[in-house]
């Protein structure tokens, strides 16, 4: 076991683990990040909408920015958190093959899991022609024809919100009956409905081709749908007993109702997006500032807001 006790121990090494593994190593604290490698957004390659990482490769922006903390007081393991646990006024962390480790607190930004649809061919394209955001990736295909895939998870708002990147839009239901709701608001976006059931995706050079059951198919530039979410918590068991940890975030800092314990990322109170993602990490490093301030030095900052009451 290691046996240095650390200020805080973060997992995951995304935007949000980073900069929050930033504003504590400048705030003279001992960090160490852990962090599995298998984030949800590997897949795109790279990140839009960060100031000057727009279009960045997301591997070297991840090694710019460990390279950037080294000067302070931060250590890295590469590995998967199998379990995290308060124990008395610490925290036990206990990872799959680097050992167990100690800290003050624990800051978790491991994320979240995309679900993707049993589509066949769809997990092969999936990051490259086959989409959710279309903040991060509808500019690099504008003006082409898109499909909108609303058969799993409806994503009548997302094919509304992709007519500002293109004219022509077809949203797939295949074979969902749509109620009244979702079918007036695609009718005001102008999208039309191919209610035929979808048996898979291929890759075609103009984009993706999408085989419908009676034999035909129909090429678009690229698929966009929304997809069901899995919270990465399972290390966290039993310690936090709720089925996700923005359920338990108290504040808008990252706090959590569990003593020692602070969320960032997508995990939180944030959509998911790398900058939002980014300054959570941030705001979250503040209140565990903070709040190791006040227990080193009681009376010396305000207390912190009151936790509001579990749902």
């Amino acid at each position: 076991m290691d046996t240095q006790l650390y200020d805080t121990v973060i997992v995951g090494g995304g935007p949000a683990g980073l900069n929050g593994a930033l504003y504590l190593g400048r705030s003279r604290r001992r960090v160490l990040l852990i962090d599995s490698g298998d984030a949800r957004n590997m897949a795109a390659g790279v990140m839009h909408n960060v100031l000057t990482n727009d279009g960045a490769s997301i591997a070297d922006f991840r090694s710019r920015s460990r390279t950037e903390l080294t000067r302070y007081d931060v250590s890295f393991h590469d590995d998967e958190v199998v379990s995290a646990a308060g124990e008395g006024d610490h925290v036990v962390v206990v990872t799959k093959e680097s050992g167990t480790f100690r800290a003050r607190t624990l800051l978790y930004a491991a994320g979240v899991r995309s679900l993707l649809p049993p589509l066949p061919g769809l997990a092969d394209l999936w990051g490259t022609v086959v989409f959710e955001c279309p903040y991060c990736h509808a500019w690099e295909v504008r003006e082409r024809p898109f499909a909108v895939y609303g058969g799993a998870v409806p994503s009548e708002c997302l094919a509304s919100t992709l007519t500002v990147w293109s004219d022509d839009i077809t949203y797939l239901s295949d074979r969902r009956e749509l109620p009244e709701d979702e079918r007036a608001l695609l009718a005001a976006a102008g999208v039309p409905v191919r209610a035929e059931r979808v048996t898979g995706l291929k890759p075609h050079p103009d984009g993706v081709r999408v085989e419908f059951a009676d034999g035909g198919g129909v090429t678009y530039g690229a698929l966009f749908l929304h997809l069901a979410m899995e919270p990465r918590v399972a290390a966290l068991r039993p310690w936090v007993d709720a089925p996700d940890l923005e359920s338990v975030q108290s504040d808008e800092r990252g706090r959590t109702r569990v003593p020692r314990l602070y969320v960032a990322g997508d995990l939180g109170r944030n959509m998911q997006q790398a900058a939002m993602a980014a300054a959570s990490g941030g705001l979250a490093a503040m209140a565990i500032n903070a709040d190791l301030i006040r227990e080193d030095r009681p009376g010396s900052l305000p207390a912190p807001p009151t936790p509001a009451p579990a749902p």
